[in-house]
């Protein structure tokens, strides 16, 4: 792709463009998307190199539970959007069924192997300057990436892969971080969709994210502590009257406390919408739920309750009244919030269920149900929607429970989830 006009925009010459060694969003009116962004690695090793992300795209026509148009971003139109495939061959069949069976074996997955090397190119060494680089044109929003440094025998189960250290992530102490993150502005002309929440503000407005240790017990099993994300809306005071309203939101399954704030853009979504008036001030808590390995009853749920909201209460000027407190999650974590709204949703507000649902038997006479405010939310094409999210709607319609509900274009990816968060947030 073309790139002159983008060196252009930016004030540079294409021979100093050449020795930049980050990866760079440029504005292109070469782009079907009006941006392109340059992937770059320096590295003096003789290797090939990729760059491998969620940015393949669909449309309605060429959509479905199983497959989608397969668009690349050089393959670009408006009408396009967002739709990564997951590349399973078969569907436990108890994910299949939906609301009741066993906890889902990942071991019964069976993978296209085609499907999984969806998004990835090739990048180019320029062997003068060693740096390796791929333009990709995206339209606006958050993409998830890696480099692949190895795949043996071609199989992209076996892929080896780096993140990119020109965007580096969230991470507490020593947690893997798998991806990094471009997030690119919106253009009219080209594009339709306009994720400018997702971008967050500028430097002066943006809120803080600590990290915390809070005391667990031991019945779980865990350890003395576990450690918490906590994000604090610019201007916190703890000084001030009333409680800052407060999110606890939890990730999906084999991702962990940090997930939300690389994968999820929560820290500048919340950023965009506070600013700009969208919402109040509001605290935000991300969690590590795998650590308990979905346990709900006996680890997850008590951990939560008896645990970190009295330390957050504790140690933070957050609402403890059902009023102003909120919980949600997606996949597996989209589970675990219907179990939390059913059993004890007295302790919340707000409860949002994202690609997830019922899966056990559910007691919907308890008086506090009807007090709660839930979101059900999924991707158009998510085999999630038709597995738990459409069930659940016509249950929650049968027993009289409020509810709102959103499907958002695209399967079971992120792009689905950052959207769910904004309208979650703006109801």
């Amino acid at each position: 792709m073309k790139l002159e006009k983008a060196y252009q925009i930016i004030g540079m010459t294409e021979e100093e463009f050449r020795y930049l060694d980050t990866t760079q969003i440029l504005e292109s009116p070469d782009s079907p998307t009006g941006y392109v962004v340059s992937f770059r690695y320096k590295s003096s090793e003789d290797k090939k190199l990729s760059v491998i992300g969620d940015w393949m795209f669909s449309d309605k026509e060429h959509s479905s539970f199983t497959d989608s148009g397969r668009y690349w971003p050089h393959q670009w139109k408006k009408e396009y959007f967002p739709h990564t495939l997951l590349g399973l061959k078969t569907t436990p069949k108890e994910l299949k069924n939906g609301t009741k069976g066993e906890e889902i074996d990942v071991s019964k997955f069976e993978f296209d192997l085609e499907v999984l090397k969806l998004g990835m190119y090739e990048m180019e060494k320029d062997d003068e300057t060693d740096i390796f680089s791929c333009t990709i044109p995206l339209p606006s929003g958050t993409y998830n990436y890696r480099f692949v440094i190895d795949m043996p025998d071609g199989n992209p189960l076996k892929m080896v892969t780096m993140t990119d250290p020109s965007r580096k992530g969230y991470a507490y102490k020593n947690e893997k971080i798998q991806y990094s993150q471009i997030r690119v502005p919106f253009c009219a002309k080209y594009q339709v969709d306009d994720r400018t929440v997702e971008l967050g503000c500028d430097a002066v407005d943006r809120g803080k994210v600590r990290y915390i240790e809070f005391a667990v017990k031991k019945k779980f099993g865990v350890g003395e502590t576990q450690p918490a994300a906590v994000y604090l809306p610019k201007g916190y005071d703890e000084n001030r009257e009333k409680p800052y309203p407060v999110l606890y939101l939890s990730h999906g399954g084999s991702e962990s406390l940090s997930t939300w704030l690389n994968q999820g853009s929560v820290s500048q979504i919340m950023d965009f919408l506070i600013v700009n008036k969208k919402i109040q001030p509001t605290v935000v808590v991300m969690m590590d739920n795998s650590i308990y390995q979905w346990n709900h009853k006996e680890k997850n749920i008590p951990s939560l309750i008896e645990c970190l909201l009295p330390y957050m209460e504790k140690h933070y000027h957050v609402a403890s009244e059902p009023e102003g407190r909120a919980f949600a999650g997606l996949s597996a974590g989209g589970f675990l919030a219907f179990d939390i709204f059913e059993s004890v949703g007295y302790l919340f507000g707000n409860i949002g269920i994202w690609s997830g649902g019922r899966r056990f038997e559910a007691d919907y006479t308890k008086p506090y149900l009807k007090n709660v405010r839930v979101h059900i939310g999924a991707g158009t094409f998510d085999d999630a929607y038709r597995a738990f999210a459409q069930p659940l709607e016509q249950e929650l319609l049968e027993n009289g429970i409020p509810y709102t509900m959103d499907i958002i274009p695209g399967g079971h990816q992120w792009s689905v989830w950052r959207k769910l968060l904004e309208k979650f947030l703006s109801r």
